[in-house]
């Protein structure tokens, strides 16, 4: 087996002195599925944007097929078979999905007839096990779906390397097993897949090789069928690191006296972005002292659902009651000062703002529920001070407050999210997919704070993660095709709840 791209002692330094990959070589070969595992932070999507050509080492080099690969560009990449596919996809949203695909195509040279194209993804999602609304707009699209879009460009470009940046984030179990089956096809015919995780069990399973990152470097790489799962955490975290992970209570079951409602969903039906019934008369409450998952398969009306309680989608019908009050007309700032958290699945661009600092990021949204920052003034001292107090509550790795947000790697924007959300001393939070793409000590911890900011507050976590909701609800309400289908309280039945997620 030979090697298609060699990754030679590359070093990228962002701005602040991060170093995020250190003097890394890797070897990536044709016809095997390669692992690339390790925590958040570890530089494992900075090493692929290099070879996408989105980030510029200050050190090292690419060689593609025996010759030296020096992209300047995602076009670049493109156009010499390699594909990207983010753990959050950008996509034009005034457009198609079609015309973005089309876009896509002529990016990387490709031209094609509308109509065979049509066709052409039709037969790939035979391949797939998917569908795909081609005449939706981008903007709809939930990320579970853009990612089988952008699997989807993959193929249709023939691409003879596919990085592949936390897939399975927003898949269900079933969906796994049927993606695995997918990367080992892709392998037999020649190519090669790099599969980014934080996940061990993913990676044995799918991989032919693993290799480890730790802190920016590249600390062992393995036969899958020849290592264990508790080598590959150690190398993942280090002995230190390890020991302290896995000796960690597991979680009880939170006990909570529950108190008075504090969210009250009454009859809700909410409409989808073109027009069709996408939330079909939920009700639910959240009561405070408790968590409360909601459970579904993506696209089954749970980011209407959330739309609408945070105030972004207004219903046709029904409504939402926060603390009593009857919020359903309300606007989302209206019920943020009214306590109201909102943890969004997409980090950048709903939750925190590309291009602005760290403290920028944490004062703007505390403004409206922290007068001693400021109103049309900000009194930045304060605003610095807080941002410390924020960054310390989970101990958020920050080189400098006063760098950009892009500056944190996903699992650090998240932590840092959920703090700032959290000292807002909320009286209800609604998260969505909070943990979707954190290693296993960050998802530990975000969850960990989820159950106990429940002892002051209400919860309600919709998430794709049915392991999650398992582990940190007090009841379950199980959504599909925007109906909800059951509700469950513990000692919760796995199985009972799967057979309702699948209608």
């Amino acid at each position: 087996m030979n090697t298609f791209l060699s990754i030679r002692d590359v070093r990228v330094v962002y701005p602040g002195g991060v170093i995020a990959n250190d003097d890394v070589s890797l070897d990536i070969r044709r016809g095997e599925v390669l692992a690339l595992l390790g925590e958040n932070g570890a530089g494992k999507t900075t090493l692929i944007r290099v070879v996408a050509g989105l980030v510029k080492p200050v050190k090292g080099e690419l060689v593609l097929d025996g010759v030296r690969f020096k992209p300047s560009s995602y076009r670049d990449a493109l156009r010499n078979g390699i594909y990207m596919v983010p753990q959050m996809p950008q996509f034009f949203d005034g457009l198609t999905v079609l015309e973005d695909i089309m876009l896509t195509l002529r990016l990387a040279g490709r031209s094609i007839n509308r109509g065979r194209l049509e066709a052409r993804i039709a037969d790939l999602e035979g391949l797939l096990g998917f569908k795909v609304n081609l005449s939706s707009h981008c903007w709809s699209l939930s990320i579970g779906e853009k990612q089988r879009v952008e699997l989807l460009k993959a193929l249709l470009l023939d691409s003879k390397m596919l990085m592949l940046d936390e897939p399975t984030t927003h898949m269900t179990p079933h969906e796994f097993n049927s993606f695995k089956g997918l990367l080992r096809g892709l392998a037999g015919e020649g190519r090669s897949v790099v599969f980014v995780t934080h996940k061990v069990y993913e990676a044995l399973s799918v991989a032919d090789r693993v290799a480890v990152m730790r802190k920016g470097r590249i600390v062992g790489v393995f036969q899958a069928g020849e290592v264990s799962e508790d080598i590959l955490v150690k190398y993942m975290f280090g002995e230190n690191g390890y020991h302290r992970v896995f000796t960690l209570k597991n979680y009880k079951e939170p006990v909570h006296v529950k108190g008075e409602p504090v969210l009250e969903v009454l009859d809700l039906w909410v409409k989808g972005p073109y027009g069709q019934i996408a939330v079909k008369g939920v009700s639910m409450i959240v009561r405070k002292g408790e968590v409360v998952g909601v459970a579904g398969i993506t696209g089954n009306g749970q980011r209407e659902l959330f739309e609408a309680i945070i105030g972004l989608r207004k219903p046709i019908k029904g409504r939402v009651v926060l603390n009593g009050e009857d919020v359903t007309g309300r606007d989302p700032a209206y019920r943020i000062r009214k306590g109201v958290a909102v943890i969004p699945e997409e980090r950048v661009g709903w939750g925190l703002a590309s291009g602005l600092t760290v403290v920028e990021n944490i004062a703007f949204s505390l403004i409206p529920v922290n007068s001693s920052i400021g109103r049309f003034i900000v009194d930045w001292r304060k605003a610095r001070e807080v941002a410390e107090e924020v960054v310390a509550m989970i101990d958020v790795k920050v080189h400098d407050l006063s760098a950009t947000i892009d500056s944190l790697s996903g699992g650090n924007m998240q932590r840092l999210m959920i703090a700032r959300e959290l000292y807002k001393r909320p009286i209800l939070i609604v998260a969505m997919n909070p943990t979707g793409g954190l290693d296993l000590q960050t998802s530990k911890i975000v969850r960990g704070m989820v159950v106990g900011s429940s002892k002051a507050s209400a919860v309600l976590v919709i998430s794709e993660d049915l392991e999650e909701l398992l582990e940190i609800s007090d009841r379950i309400y199980v959504m599909s095709n925007g109906v909800v289908k059951g509700v469950f309280e513990k000692p919760f039945n796995a199985d009972y709840i799967i057979r309702a997620m699948v209608g």
